[in-house]
């Protein structure tokens, strides 16, 4: 925990912080660990500050150079490291940069994140192709304070986006080394998806393809919603579950097979042959799964789990967490603020100390019993346990998981210890086992009855999902939380798991705390898009309403989801409140009056009577009575606006201003003249920009 904070720490700041700061972090952390063995509280704040340096070492080296303009079509060359289906139509290909038009080596991002349609043929993974593209510098959050989703492809040495245009050439086939062992993969998951689809359709095949090897693109749309509605979504993401049942059920498997030998089972150490059989299988699930970050900590965390078996240790206490933690945390820090890291650690912490909890109770209740009950008493105690563990680990793993996805996510199941109780068993008894069983038989032409059995399983799967979903308020939307409070009731969650007797009523103390905390939270009044193409303001019951219908699609989704509303945009700008006409909208907040503005209003805008004045085109020097004006420039420098109105003015906050000035925030660059349109580089801060890059304020 105090190394999350210590990372936390890195991504809160609002400036990069310097290398004399992280050298004296680096120094105090070693002594504070040499000095603090004996002293835990010193010990904690020796491992905060190594989070600290940690996430400041990751940075730099993923360190990749980022667009700052968005070209025109450009020609680009490159190395396919990754190539998947973003859904049935669209396509996902991540290239290593051998060129891009009009750009010097140095300033070009290393990779980009393409996109395209899947009709313009999926490349192979390891060839080197070049293609058209539009690019894009890396996305900014939709709202102040959001989801950054640059950051994340920024950690990931994305250094760009953009869309595909045209064809794609493929200029040679021969496969770099570094890349044959991917490519080798990809290959097996394509010929396990045929062999799925040879046996299984629809539904079934998509789901039994996502459980086996991750590719969930093909999954209809209402499938999805209905796993969300029932709190089952989880299980379409390979992650501790399916690692958990593939590793433990060869581990299950090798050992039970081994225990038939006589000769083996009385001289030698079957039980850590079983487990290093299930490491090795483990490992290859996760390079079929394609790797993912969720599949990587899951494989991580059971390898330390079934390593602990082979060198004689417990295998499931917090300590193995720990350290599967601190080993995660220190390849990959940004690690500590994705929700996957958040949910499964907390989940999996609150399950060890559960088990510890009874365990222990377990073992005074035998001391205490003389006599050994009867065989029906034993079985039925045993079936009654079984039943009470299902529903508590349901519920002990729903509930501390849902602290980070009601604030990543904005949604709750709160059906979900149902839905879980019904279908974990099917998946645990019936699906994982027949799916493993028929990847297994595949190369023997023997998958037919595993895989019908699985699609079976997978039928009533969906049946416990949809009966579920269909429950009153299944789909319950809550508003985005603040990160502090969310921080302060996943610490009160972790202080609760690991600390002992009375003190734990602490962590309750402070889950409330964190609780009372999230209530208080003020929500912004308007709300801007990035690129000021749609408009949002707040009613009097707490209602968004956007200006537009159609446009920021996406952008308003989001706002609704941030504000607690199951609504689609169209639903929403419905409501009472805008009054549009020609290219100007109009409404009334706490006495003051809004004014949205395209761009086809031009020079015969009438600023009378506005106290907020906000166009998708720069103002220039138009309307400078308007106390408050906000423009195409405004928003193309500071990215979306908050804005709180309030008796004293106005409060604004910006996507930019609260990202502060960070490695992957972009840092706009105006438009170049027309004959340099396709020459575009990357200036860092501080540095002298190059004869051709034009500096003059022209319109983004």
């Amino acid at each position: 925990m105090a190394l999350t904070f210590g990372i936390w720490a890195y991504f809160g700041m609002g400036v990069e912080p310097n290398w004399a700061l992280v050298a004296a972090c680096a120094a105090l952390a070693l002594i504070g660990m040499w000095v603090g063995r004996a002293r835990p509280l010193l010990f904690l704040v020796a491992l905060c500050l190594a989070g600290f340096v940690l996430a400041k070492l990751r940075a730099e080296w993923v360190a990749t150079p980022v667009l700052q303009a968005t070209t025109a079509e450009l020609a680009v060359t490159g190395i396919v490291e990754d190539a998947s289906h973003a859904s049935a139509k669209r396509m996902v290909v991540i290239l290593a940069v051998d060129q891009i038009e009009g750009m010097m080596a140095a300033a070009a991002p290393r990779r980009l994140r393409l996109t395209g349609s899947v009709k313009q043929g999926v490349p192979a993974i390891g060839a080197r192709i070049a293609l058209k593209a539009r690019l894009s510098p890396l996305p900014s959050p939709v709202l102040p304070g959001g989801f950054d989703y640059g950051r994340q492809l920024w950690f990931d040495g994305i250094g760009g986006t953009g869309r595909i245009m045209g064809t794609i050439s493929v200029l040679s086939s021969d496969t770099p080394w570094r890349l044959r062992p991917r490519g080798s993969v990809e290959w097996v998951r394509r010929m396990i998806g045929e062999g799925i689809r040879k046996h299984l359709d629809g539904v079934n095949a998509s789901f039994a393809e996502a459980l086996i090897t991750g590719e969930r693109s093909t999954i209809p749309k209402d499938v999805n919603q209905s796993l969300q509605a029932s709190g089952l979504f989880h299980i379409l993401s390979i992650s501790g579950l399916h690692m958990w049942l593939v590793a433990g059920g060869i581990f299950w498997t090798v050992r039970a097979i081994l225990a038939l030998i006589p000769h083996l089972a009385l001289r030698y150490p079957i039980k850590k042959w079983a487990a290093a059989a299930a490491l090795a299988a483990g490992y290859f699930y996760m390079l079929l799964a394609d790797s993912g970050v969720a599949t990587q900590r899951s494989y991580i965390m059971i390898a330390v789990v079934f390593f602990a078996i082979i060198v004689d240790r417990p295998a499931i206490s917090l300590r193995n967490l720990a350290l599967a933690a601190i080993i995660i945390l220190v390849l990959e820090p940004e690690a500590a603020t994705q929700a996957s890291f958040q949910m499964s650690f907390l989940a999996v912490m609150g399950l060890a100390a559960y088990y510890e909890f009874w365990e222990e109770r377990r073992r005074l209740r035998e001391r205490g019993h003389r006599q050994r009950p009867g065989l029906v008493r034993r079985l039925m105690g045993a079936a009654a346990g079984a039943v009470a563990v299902s529903i508590l680990t349901t519920l002990i793993a729903g509930t501390l998981s849902t602290i980070p996805a009601a604030y990543h996510f904005g949604r709750l199941a709160p059906y979900g210890v149902v839905a879980n109780g019904l279908a974990l068993p099917v998946i645990s008894f019936v699906v994982m086992p027949t799916a493993l069983l028929g990847t297994l038989a595949m190369p023997f032409g023997l998958d037919a009855m595993p895989l019908w059995v699985m699609g079976k399983g997978l039928e009533l799967v969906v049946v416990i999902s949809n009966w579920v979903a269909s429950f009153p308020g299944a789909y319950l939307v809550v508003r985005q939380q603040s990160a502090g409070a969310v921080v302060m009731m996943a610490s009160g969650a972790a202080l609760l798991c690991l600390l002992s007797g009375r003190a734990r009523l602490l962590g309750i103390v402070v889950m409330i705390l964190g609780l009372g905390v999230s209530q208080g939270q003020r929500m912004p009044d308007i709300l801007i898009d990035r690129t000021a193409s749609n408009v949002a303001f707040r009613n009097e019951a707490g209602e968004l309403i956007p200006a537009l219908a159609r446009k920021s699609r996406f952008a308003i989704e989001k706002w609704l989801l941030a504000n607690g509303e199951d609504v689609s945009p169209a639903t929403a700008a419905k409501r009472p409140g805008w009054t549009c006409g020609g290219n100007r909208c109009m409404a009334a907040l706490g006495g003051k009056t809004i004014a949205y503005v395209q761009e086809k209003e031009g020079a015969t805008l009438d600023c009378r009577g506005i106290d907020i004045l906000i166009a998708d085109y720069p103002l220039r020097k138009a309307c400078p009575s308007v106390p408050l004006r906000i423009d195409r420039f405004d928003v193309w420098r500071s990215g979306a606006h908050a804005i709180h109105v309030g008796d004293g003015g106005f409060k604004i906050q910006t996507a930019r201003q609260l990202a502060g000035s960070r490695p992957w925030v972009v840092v706009p660059q105006a438009r170049k003249d027309k004959f340099q349109q396709r020459v575009w580089t990357v200036v860092p801060p501080g540095a002298i920009s190059p004869p051709w890059t034009s500096q003059r304020p022209i319109s983004p």
